[in-house]
């Protein structure tokens, strides 16, 4: 699951992922995302978000249900970028200046895992600055594998190659200078990944993408050509 929240000068941005599937899955994704919106709207901080939302959660739902999160959260006012990690995949951060991607990860503890864990959630800021892109999934990119079924002859996508989608991701020419979009490290993301893929499309697992950039100044009338360049064409028909 993810979603986007806007309260006051907030906006908050999260990727989360829960164990097992179908119905139940979807109960507890309804109740999380109720339940952060919520809180978003009683306090700032993503530490106390996600500590308030698993001390409501955590009664509520059987032991083996655990919940790895996401959050980062973006203040307007300050123009800073704050993130909460609980046990989720990393945080890919594309640095504008240096033209590579890291990846970041903090604290080892998901939601469900025990009823209090304010004491080991934490909000660092990480930080952004002006062109910077900011990368959000889940495993089922990462462990997309090469072929239509398992047989331990597979690979998987795993993070290197999402870092090289990152930094190979087409640029844009914008006042003069090329610079990289969300919406190309999007786009350039779901190709190589189908590519890898060989385009015979089984999905053992939730696919979730979200790519937001920092632009603090330059205004885009569009981020993203009518036509589509040569690199971006596959045995697919892409919209």
């Amino acid at each position: 699951s993810y979603d986007i929240i806007k309260w006051n000068d907030n906006d908050y941005i999260y990727v989360w992922d829960a164990t097992g599937h179908w119905v139940a899955a979807w109960f507890v994704m309804m109740m999380v995302n109720s339940l952060i919106s919520w809180f978003s709207k009683v306090t700032k901080s993503g530490s106390q978000i996600l500590s308030m939302t698993n001390e409501i959660l955590k009664p509520r739902v059987k032991s083996n249900i655990l919940m790895s999160l996401l959050l980062i959260r973006w203040n307007e006012l300050e123009k800073r970028l704050f993130m909460t990690w609980a046990w989720h995949e990393y945080l890919m951060l594309y640095k504008a200046n240096q033209k590579k991607c890291f990846k970041i990860k903090s604290w080892w503890i998901a939601l469900g895992m025990t009823k209090d864990i304010s004491k080991v959630l934490k909000e660092q800021e990480i930080k952004f600055e002006n062109w910077d892109i900011a990368v959000l999934y889940s495993d089922g990119i990462t462990e997309a594998i090469n072929q239509n079924h398992k047989d331990w002859n597979e690979s998987m996508f795993w993070e290197d190659r999402l870092i090289k989608s990152i930094e190979n991701s087409p640029e844009m020419i914008i006042n003069w200078v090329h610079k990289k979009t969300a919406r190309w490290v999007f786009n350039n993301i779901t190709i190589e990944l189908s590519k890898f893929m060989w385009y015979k499309y089984r999905q053992y697992d939730d696919i979730t993408l979200v790519v937001a950039h920092y632009n603090n100044w330059e205004i885009i009338e569009n981020d993203f050509a009518e036509i589509i360049p040569e690199e971006f064409i596959s045995e697919r028909n892409w919209n």
